[in-house]
């Protein structure tokens, strides 16, 4: 976590988790939810979620006296700061080849572009927050630009999803969304 996260972090993340804990968090039937997040330092695909977990909550409980609810893992999307770096490393286009090679079709189904939509500070519409970063927007019925104003005369169902090469980060592998892995 410090390599990844800066000096210090791992040992001040533990005890803002005791903390939580000391509160209730994490806590069955206290009603708080605590849930922790998982994605990789560099340029791989998260281990499967499930197991993680298990592991993070065996690790975390005996060693620090930690409980949490979910662990939620992540892939990094080859966009912004973490493109940005792979493309500084030489390993942009290794990594887009990893997101290609492990796309697996069944995680359509369960990205969250299908029923989630992102909202910016000004109100505009975007698919996703990875889309929302790119300045990608969210269009509909020849309207080149939706804000949320238009959700009132514009339905979305049938509404195209906007896709570039990071949306292999959603559809690689366990899959990975706001809620963690998709299989």
């Amino acid at each position: 976590m410090d390599k990844q996260r800066g000096r210090n972090v791992f040992e001040s993340s533990i005890v803002a988790l005791q903390r939580l804990n000391a509160l209730g968090y994490g806590r069955e039937d206290s009603g708080l939810a605590l849930n922790l997040v998982y994605n990789p330092i560099g340029p791989t695909l998260p281990p499967g979620q499930r197991d993680l977990e298990i592991a993070y909550k065996r690790e975390l409980g005996s060693s620090f006296g930690i409980v949490f609810n979910r662990l939620y893992t992540l892939t990094n999307m080859p966009i912004k700061r973490f493109g940005s770096t792979l493309i500084t490393q030489g390993k942009f286009a290794s990594y887009m080849d990893l997101l290609h090679a492990s796309h697996k079709a069944a995680n359509l189904e369960h990205v969250m572009c299908r029923t989630l939509v992102s909202v910016d500070y000004r109100g505009q519409l975007y698919d996703c927050d990875f889309n929302q970063m790119l300045g990608i927007p969210l269009t509909n019925g020849g309207k080149p630009r939706l804000h949320v104003s238009d959700l009132l005369t514009h339905a979305l169902e049938d509404a195209p999803v906007a896709v570039a090469d990071h949306c292999y980060g959603c559809t690689a592998g366990q899959g990975s969304s706001c809620g963690g892995s998709l299989s």
